[in-house]
């Protein structure tokens, strides 16, 4: 089984289908007549994006972006002019606005095949016409160049196309440098064009950050070579960057998450590089070997990653309470006590989902750091505290990030559309299904049953929207299932007197299971989210006995049973069921 993408369908969103090119019939005039919105039509998509994509990102003055806008209609009777701008604003806004549409046809059956009308693809041919014109600025870029591939990084993200976000990401860090966006602004530009080049630089710091650590590849852009300071959030500031949220609190703005989505990916990359160059050094006084064949040398990674994630509770002391959700009763925002939700009612909207998906991310961040723990090694240890430990840790952040999400996609429409959201839970899920795979006895282990279930119902949300999330929901249903089988058979055996060597035999079927292999496009490197060549893949293997860092949440494209042809998962694990 596989939870199909549009990545697995297409060759890439300029595509038809999967090896065979669109005719890239576009021009600087616009589309074919069939193809163009209508200003109706663009004035709704462009309206969802001051809500969503721009009170997340803020790398768009909208006054100037309204005047640009404004200036590309001739007349209201032609389309307008095109912009590379306007038409990825667009891509991307169809591709969430698409995606907060129930489909026709998931009223009666959820539609698990993704093809030309998913919502995941939605503006495609935008997208295509936004990168044909881009292709004529490559050589003097401008600052709407780099907006452009930011913007377009997402679109591609959404749509499970990770190679090529990582490749326009990689772009992007280029053309910045060749616009001198890495460094501090001179100071004879105005206050409001310094720090737009300031929030430029660092989104796309953050972004890359995420991408990263996700795929489990080096960064393009250096600190080192970095001399541009963090952006400002202040009152006036806020009011001079051409949008008129309103203020909230006595210190934050809406230009706050910016500053401190970047300081929460500056502190967790911190980490992660930290923690691989401990892996480095241990891994060369064994020469070479795993970190989990020796259980003690486990033990000292675990330790070590504790001491380091004082860096994250670094973070959070300083976050300003206004930019944390409520807990009902004495439940605390970014914990993992399972609280649920106080939704109040008269915040703004665009605070409200700038709550949520920094504390998603936090626990998302910290769930990866601490995953490479759910050891499926069978080496064993009289001390092996910090490593069950940040196991449970992993699973418990899991479990937060489910129980926010079902309680979200439940009771409000606020991440309805929101492709990152589905793959954080997706990312969450595989968590959850790894721990009770590993640990099938432990005092979590019926939580995180628990919350696999609720998993499942938030995938069924989203997949009335768009395909890949109902295909996660089966293929969630599925490895679940079997997991269940596996725990209660090697239960059974365990409670038998005589049964040793067939229990040892469950629990090597456990601990040698081939699948799931996560991989986008070719094969997803093993850690905080996804994909190719020779990088880990997150398996649960006897080859690579743990979950690692880098795993497949945004293109989760390929769920292959190693099992070629084979349609029933069951077929994966190797134990007798009498």
């Amino acid at each position: 089984m596989q939870p199909n993408s549009a990545s697995r369908a297409f060759a890439s969103p300029t595509s038809s289908k999967r090896g065979v090119l669109e005719r890239l019939d576009v021009s600087a005039d616009g589309p074919a007549v069939e193809d163009s919105l209508t200003g109706t039509q663009e004035d709704y998509f462009l309206s969802l994006f001051w809500q969503s994509y721009h009170c997340i990102l803020q790398i768009i003055d909208e006054a100037e972006f309204r005047e640009h806008y404004k200036s590309l209609w001739v007349t209201p009777e032609t389309p307008r002019r095109a912009s590379a701008l306007v038409d990825i604003v667009l891509a991307l806004c169809m591709q969430y606005g698409v995606a907060s549409i129930p489909r026709s046809s998931a009223i009666q059956k959820p539609q698990v095949d993704v093809d030309g009308n998913d919502a995941t693809i939605a503006g495609r041919w935008l997208y295509r016409r936004s990168q044909s014109l881009l292709s004529a600025d490559l050589e003097s870029p401008s600052i709407m160049t780099l907006q452009c591939q930011i913007l377009a990084v997402y679109y591609l993200c959404n749509a499970s196309f990770q190679n090529m976000a990582h490749t326009t990401l990689a772009v992007a860090v280029r053309t910045a440098q060749i616009l001198g966006i890495h460094l501090e602004p001179p100071k004879n530009l105005p206050r409001k064009e310094r720090e737009l080049r300031k929030r430029l630089w660092w989104t796309l710091y953050a972004v890359e950050s995420k991408t990263c650590m996700k795929l489990g590849r080096p960064w393009s852009a250096q600190l080192s070579q970095t001399t541009c300071s963090l952006p400002a959030h202040d009152h006036d500031l806020a009011l001079l960057s051409g949008s008129t949220f309103a203020a909230f609190g006595g210190k934050v703005t809406w230009l706050t998450y910016n500053l401190q989505n970047t300081t929460l990916l500056l502190a967790a990359s911190a980490i992660y590089i930290e923690f691989y160059d401990r892996c480095a050094d241990v891994l060369g006084a064994i020469d070479g070997a795993t970190l989990y064949s020796d259980s003690d040398t486990l033990e000292s990674c675990a330790q070590s990653l504790v001491s380091s994630m004082e860096g994250l509770q670094a973070w959070l002391q300083d976050l300003p309470d206004e930019l944390k959700t409520k807990r009902k009763g004495t439940g605390e925002p970014f914990s993992t006590d399972r609280t649920p939700l106080e939704m109040e009612m008269f915040v703004p909207l665009w605070l409200q989902r700038q709550r949520l998906l920094l504390e998603l991310l936090y626990h998302n961040l910290a769930m990866n750091l601490y995953r490479p723990f759910i050891s499926f090694s069978t080496t064993s240890s009289s001390n092996s505290q910090f490593t069950l430990g940040n196991a449970a840790s992993c699973v418990n952040h899991a479990i937060s990030i489910t129980h926010i999400m079902h309680q979200v996609v439940v009771d409000s429409d606020l991440l309805c559309g929101w492709h990152e959201a589905f793959q954080w839970q997706w990312n969450a899920a595989l968590s959850l299904i790894g721990y009770i795979l590993a640990y099938p006895f432990t005092s979590s282990t019926s939580s995180a049953r628990k919350a696999i279930d609720s998993a499942i119902d938030v995938f069924e949300r989203f997949g009335r929207n768009f395909a890949i999330a109902a295909n996660a929901a089966n293929v969630t249903r599925d490895l679940t299932a079997k997991a269940d089988i596996l725990t209660h058979h090697f239960g059974s055996n365990m409670a038998t007197p005589a049964s040793s060597s067939s229990s040892s035999t469950d629990l090597r079927a456990l601990q040698t299971y081939n699948g799931p292999q996560l991989i986008s496009n070719e094969a997803y490197s093993a850690g905080l989210s996804s994909q190719p060549d020779t990088e880990p893949t997150a398996t649960f293997s006897n080859n690579s006995p743990g979950m690692d860092l880098a795993f497949t949440i945004d293109s989760f494209n390929s769920f292959e049973p190693m099992l070629a042809g084979s349609t029933n998962m069951s077929n994966m694990w190797n134990f007798s069921q009498d």
